[in-house]
């Protein structure tokens, strides 16, 4: 049975000794075409979970297809356009459902896999949000579809570390102001939890004096 990857349009950089180790081949150029038994489609800039590969094509011995969740919190009538919900909502019957990242999409080269990508480039035509077009494109076709944790998008939880850092800065930055004595008479202002610091650090300016 062949596996390999299909890169879309503004795909990440693929390491290729990667691929090899996991005996995937490549297409570069590649269409919505299935070139594979099994084919990971990708597209975007995310990070390629290459520990998580073997699992994703692993799923594919019972599912006709699997992609990750978008985002948490953000539902189909988030995005698009008024038209592109319309014609969402006919299919789905109701908007306040989540979004799939077919930027990572894992697909069987079965008679179902090959009618959702059929589908999927079809109803592209009907807006520019490729995730709306997805979730028509699963109401259509009706596969067996497994819904991945939205850990798979690594470059997302790369984001959402950063955010963290984020926050912790901005908390640290936001601490109040506390007054401490450094000799007999001299104090400063510094964040609470520093104080320690601030006494260790002017410790060793009077040393280096001194010195």
């Amino acid at each position: 049975m062949s596996a390999g990857i299909v890169v879309l349009r503004n795909a990440a950089k693929i390491s290729t000794s990667n691929a090899r180790k996991l005996q995937l081949q490549i297409h570069k150029a590649g269409n919505w075409s299935l070139p594979f038994d099994q084919t990971l489609f990708l597209s975007g800039t995310y990070t390629v979970p290459w520990d998580l590969l073997p699992s994703g094509f692993h799923f594919l011995q019972r599912w006709d297809a699997a992609a990750p969740l978008w985002r948490y919190g953000v539902l189909a009538t988030d995005v698009g356009t008024k038209p592109e919900r319309k014609r969402t909502v006919k299919l789905a019957l109701d908007l306040r459902v989540p979004l799939y990242e077919p930027a990572l999409l894992f697909v069987q080269a079965n008679e179902t896999g090959r009618a959702l990508m059929k589908a999927w480039r079809a109803e592209c035509r009907f807006g520019d949000d490729e995730r709306l077009a997805f979730l028509r494109a699963l109401h259509i076709v009706k596969p067996r579809f497994c819904a991945l944790p939205r850990s798979w998008l690594a470059e997302e939880e790369q984001r959402a570390k950063r955010d963290a850092a984020t926050d912790r800065n901005v908390r640290k930055v936001l601490k109040p102001l506390v007054r401490v004595e450094l000799a007999p008479g001299r104090f400063v202002k510094c964040h609470a939890g520093d104080e320690e610091k601030v006494k260790e650090h002017f410790a060793s300016l009077q040393r280096g004096r001194r010195g």
